[in-house]
């Protein structure tokens, strides 16, 4: 698990009832449906779920990334005790980048192929400081020496298609650093990389936050990357939370169904090697017509254990009451004691880590 660090008891950032949706010729997608968390410096969220649960829209959302005449987005996002949806576009732009980042799945593209990494990152950080050319390269320079970047005064003048992978990620990280920002939210950044670098990276991740207290929200759909960087894990599905709690509680005991078909759809090095994976059946839902009740219930192989209320009412999501673990929080319909005896009886037994 992520090692502990010093945090602040007040969160940095505060998402509360987020709620995102824009119109298609189909119909309307509500990406995103009521989703709340918090993040405090110091500490980070990880945000799992398959493709098309929310993830990366809520991440945008907080970026201030939407369109906001063609995405509605509601609810409140507090940075710093600052509501971001009540400021203006430009008010967002000049937070972007000095109190708040982002590092984005694919690095190729995020950096622009016509210009230096150097210069990218140079004109990142005189955008919110009045300095001058040679100031900021010495910056950038520091930076990209920072992250681990062999020969960096060399490096700065190179392209992005003349860096490796991983040293592209690695130049997304200093620029996205290179302000000190309060919080930092990366989204899937070790895709594509090979295990030994995406091992380098998210240490680099781990090592920067401890030196500079940031908050890090960590988007991905990899569970070793979250027993890894996280402390705190949030399991969405079809824009909403199904579960919440230490990233401890999540990974080792987990209560949704969902959660559990995520752990067991991978390979465990503690389970039984002529044991059979779980994958999950069936594909996750249209967002523009969303299953009534519970939206996992049409994939759920244990909604036949509490019929009714799985495909008619939508489940709150509720701190456990049989265990002593505070903030571990589930959104699901089956009893507590009955969902406890199911995974460990039926889940467990397929070699899901423990």
């Amino acid at each position: 698990m992520a090692p502990q660090t010093n945090a602040t008891t007040d969160p940095y950032l505060k998402v509360e009832d987020l709620r995102v949706s824009f119109p298609t010729e189909d119909g309307v997608v509500r990406a995103v449906d009521g989703v709340s968390f918090s993040v405090e410096r110091g500490r980070t969220l990880g945000i799992v779920g398959e493709s098309g649960s929310g993830k990366s829209v809520t991440s945008l959302s907080v970026m201030g990334l939407h369109n906001r005449k063609k995405t509605k987005v509601e609810g409140r996002i507090l940075l710093g005790g600052e509501d971001l949806l009540s400021l203006s576009d430009e008010q967002v732009r000049r937070k972007r980048g000095r109190d708040m980042s982002m590092i984005f799945q694919d690095p190729l593209s995020a950096l622009h192929p016509f210009y230096t990494v150097g210069r990218q990152i140079v004109e990142a950080y005189r955008v919110h400081h009045n300095v001058s050319k040679a100031q900021a390269r010495t910056r950038a320079i520091e930076m990209l020496d920072r992250v681990g970047i062999p020969k960096p005064d060399k490096r700065f003048d190179q392209y992005p298609h003349e860096f490796s992978g991983g040293m592209r990620q690695r130049a997304m990280i200093a620029m996205s650093l290179i302000n000190d920002p309060d919080l930092v939210i990366a989204d899937e950044p070790t895709t594509a990389l090979d295990v030994t670098v995406q091992a380098q990276i998210l240490d680099l991740l781990e090592d920067l936050q401890r030196e500079f207290n940031s908050a890090i929200v960590i988007i991905t759909h990899d569970l070793g990357v979250v027993s890894q960087i996280a402390d705190e894990v949030l399991v969405m599905y079809a824009g909403r939370v199904a579960e919440f709690g230490t990233a401890e509680q999540v990974l080792r005991g987990p209560q949704h169904p969902y959660a559990w078909g995520l752990l067991s759809s991978v390979p465990s090095l503690h389970g039984n090697a002529d044991e059979d994976l779980l994958p999950i059946k069936g594909n996750p839902p249209s967002l523009i017509n969303v299953p009534p009740g519970c939206a996992f219930n049409p994939r759920c192989r244990y909604a036949m254990l509490d019929p009714g209320p799985c495909d008619t009412e939508v489940p709150q999501l509720l701190p456990l009451a049989l265990t002593d673990e505070p903030g571990h929080k589930v959104a699901c319909h089956l009893p507590e004691r009955q969902r406890k005896e199911t995974y460990e009886n039926d889940i467990a037994s397929v070699g899901v880590a423990r």
